[in-house]
């Protein structure tokens, strides 16, 4: 039964469901989309420090007030920068919550890295506001298949996505699970906030405008991703525990790797299409040279 699911997946795919949307994007795009992957995770993390503030913020307006009609005196310093601190967190809580930034210090490393991603060259301190790449992409029944500038192929299979696609005013963003970017518990546990990674600029997205009259328009194309991600997760997870208990059971894992052979297969195609690409830019360049000799 898990072979002949895996089969049916396989032959399904063979179809294209949408694409392909060839479009460009630029560093105003680059801002959308990092706020797509971003901005859940700031919502929570904005949304947890709101609800604490609640109570702590009220308690420090209080203690601030009695400070200033002179209920009480304040011992020190600390008893007037303990109450601010809290009305701080609470503001900055807020702020998460109703506009969540873009981190300052690495926004250049991050579209720099989002674009080599996608096969642009970037320039060593170019300014990121003048880059753009244009890129080509389909969605097909195991995935988004993404021909980006160079000429390569970048395959995200819907079994590792995030469960609900982003739409925004241009485009529909589909990002990969992450525990270590989208979950505000693990972050909050220890120093993980200081070392919670940075976006590298992976996942599918397609814009709005060539989905006008696609199935619908963009927010049924959503939908409809939403279901495949649905079914990829759903066997996912079922080959994820099949494999730890193929550690005592050789069939389980045998089982857990016919579950997830079509995305296997389709990422292992994927990278014999980008190894036979680079050969042949390999071999036109060395032809080149020797025309040029």
């Amino acid at each position: 039964m898990v072979a002949s699911e895996g089969r049916s997946v396989a032959a399904a795919d063979k179809r294209p469901w949408l694409g392909p949307f060839c479009f460009g994007v630029g560093y105003d795009d680059f801002v959308e989309l990092y706020h797509a992957e971003n901005d859940r995770y700031m919502r929570t993390l904005g949304l947890l420090l709101s609800v604490m503030g609640i109570a702590y913020g009220g308690i420090s307006l209080h203690v601030l007030f009695d400070y200033a009609v002179g209920k009480e005196v304040p011992n020190g310093l600390g008893d007037v920068l303990a109450p601010l601190i809290m009305i701080c967190l609470w503001l900055f809580g807020l702020w998460l919550l109703v506009c969540p930034p873009l981190p300052f210090l690495s926004r250049g490393v991050m579209c720099g890295r989002f674009f080599a991603v996608h096969g642009a060259v970037v320039p060593d301190g170019g300014v990121p506001d003048g880059w753009s790449v244009s890129l080509s992409v389909s969605l097909g029944e195991l995935g988004a298949e993404e021909v980006a500038a160079d000429g390569s192929l970048v395959r995200t299979p819907y079994a590792f996505m995030r469960r609900r696609p982003v739409l925004t005013r241009r485009f529909v963003f589909m990002g990969l699970r992450d525990v270590s970017r989208e979950s505000a518990l693990w972050n909050t546990v220890g120093v993980n906030w200081a070392f919670r990674k940075d976006w590298n600029g992976e996942g599918a997205f397609v814009p709005r405008k060539a989905l006008g009259g696609a199935l619908g328009g963009a927010r049924r194309v959503r939908r409809g991703v939403r279901r495949r991600v649905r079914a990829g997760s759903r066997r996912y997870r079922r080959a994820v525990w099949l494999a730890r208990l193929g550690r005592v059971c050789p069939g389980c894992g045998r089982r857990a790797l016919a579950l997830m052979r079509p995305e296997l297969e389709w990422l292992a195609e994927g990278e014999r299409l980008n190894k036979e690409h680079k050969r042949q830019g390999a071999d036109d360049a060395t032809r080149s040279i020797g025309d040029g000799l």
